[in-house]
């Protein structure tokens, strides 16, 4: 998937490789994405920037095959992380090594974390930590839920490879990963992905790739109208497939009316009218 100004456009389905002979799955998932990253090095090394997953891909497999990339890898971790922070004092002069680590982590004392902006019923607080378990440095984004009455009543841990990744791109990155959600509702729903009777794989590979290309022409025509009217990026613009569709059809119908009365030449005026007859039945995704 690529994420272009907070809009999913897939790039490329592909199915998932059975089991085999191995009784972890993740190993599977391991080897896949492996072998997709292998096999489209040359986009990937222009486009690629880093890879958003699931908390349950936050393992050490996962990131070595990221790292290979040379991209950042952004994931959730458990609410209780076993993180440490790195000693910055002074060292006593005694005998062995130098002091390295200054304790853990425990998400309830944030002093020397920076505070980041957020939403008015939240704290956010980042800062770079190292991973005992993972033995790599990490820019951790903890972000803190809270009641009515100001109280932290759950937070949310999130990390980023990339030390100098900014806060909010790291929780912009793992956000988006929601959106996903919607394209593939879309897909199924309005572009035919799961209308497909084909048994071969690459058959199957090409019906589903063509089902999201769908999807990708009809948002990027959204987006692009959408940015000529306000003049710069549509961020924010929410969009769903049936609109499309439906537009489509009130195109065609309104075409068929006036060429059999003869004034096709009226039809760019239905484009430009105040009311909009051509979005007739449009709704919000």
């Amino acid at each position: 998937m690529s994420w272009v100004g907070r809009h999913v456009f897939p790039v490329s389905v592909v199915q998932t490789q059975p089991r085999l002979d191995k009784a972890d799955r993740l190993k599977q998932y391991r080897d896949q994405l492996q072998s997709l990253l292998a096999q489209r090095h040359s986009w990937f090394v222009r486009h690629l920037k880093a890879v958003v997953a699931d908390g349950q891909y936050a393992r050490v497999m996962f990131m070595n095959v990221v790292d290979g990339e040379g991209c950042a890898f952004v994931t959730k971790l458990q609410n209780n992380a076993n993180l440490l922070y790195t000693y910055t004092g002074e060292h006593p002069k005694r005998r062995g090594g130098k002091q390295k680590w200054a304790g853990k982590v425990d998400f309830v004392n944030f002093t020397g974390w920076s505070a980041v902006s957020g939403e008015a019923d939240e704290r956010v607080w980042t800062r770079v930590v190292w991973g005992p378990h993972f033995k790599r440095f990490f820019k951790v984004v903890v972000i803190e839920n809270l009641d009515g009455r100001g109280h932290v009543k759950s937070h949310v841990v999130l990390w980023s490879t990339d030390t100098t990744m900014p806060a909010e791109q790291i929780r912009a990155l793992y956000s988006a990963r929601f959106q996903l959600e919607f394209v593939f509702r879309d897909a199924k729903q309005f572009a035919g992905l799961t209308t497909c009777q084909l048994r071969k794989r690459q058959a199957l590979e090409n019906h589903w790739n063509a089902a999201f290309f769908a999807l990708n022409l009809g948002r990027a025509e959204v987006l692009l109208e959408a940015s000529g009217l306000q003049g710069r990026p549509a961020t924010s613009l929410v969009f769903s497939y049936e609109d499309i569709k439906r537009r489509a059809f009130n195109r065609l119908f309104a075409w068929r009316i006036l060429s059999n009365l003869g004034l096709q030449a009226r039809f760019a005026e239905l484009e430009k009218h105040p009311s909009r007859p051509l979005n007739l039945g449009v709704k919000a995704a």
